[in-house]
């Protein structure tokens, strides 16, 4: 094998690495130290994932990649379909973040109960311009924060000041690095 066939090859393998880390949402879209910046709307139809076509849902919007510091936690949830977008990020600190109208924004919580740990809960409520967002989650009781905690079954329910409302089946994880 000569040197150009095997820089050839290990391109191929850096460009199949990266694709394949990019379908799992493995790449970070953004620096893990800094608060996700608001997102630029496209005007390609395949860069926005948009969770439904109703009033509620057209307005909300799958949550590029996430990354978490070291030292740092996050829960993660995915829609229960089958293209299974990230739809809500929280960091171990409480914030918390959905896509509305083509920008990531960060939520206002304004509730919690039932804590599971840190500054997760398995029912939160939180507000994000003229809307109102409940996220409840199961926890799988098997094992503990920083093994990794599996969040099987949940929900997001999003209603807004003009009395329309929408919920979302949701699955996911709480993740320490």
């Amino acid at each position: 094998m000569t040197q150009n066939d095997i820089t050839r090859l290990c391109r191929s393998l850096t460009i199949c690495a990266a694709f394949a880390l990019s379908a799992c949402g493995g790449l970070p879209e953004r620096s893990s130290s800094t608060v996700p910046q608001a997102s630029q709307p496209s005007s390609g139809p395949t860069s926005r994932i948009v969770l439904g076509d109703d009033e509620v849902l057209s307005r909300l919007s799958a949550l590029p990649a996430q990354q978490l510091a070291n030292g740092e936690c996050g829960m993660f949830l995915w829609a229960k379909r089958d293209d299974a977008p990230l739809v809500f990020f929280q960091r171990s600190g409480g914030q918390a973040y959905m896509d509305l109208d083509g920008n990531v924004a960060q939520l206002d919580r304004i509730g919690v109960e039932d804590v599971i740990g840190l500054q997760f809960h398995k029912n939160q409520q939180f507000t994000m311009t003229d809307m109102n967002i409940r996220v409840a989650v199961v926890p799988e009781n098997t094992q503990s924060l920083q093994q990794g905690l599996k969040l099987p079954t949940g929900s997001i329910s999003v209603s807004t000041g003009d009395g329309w409302s929408a919920s979302i089946p949701v699955a996911g994880a709480i993740g320490c690095k």
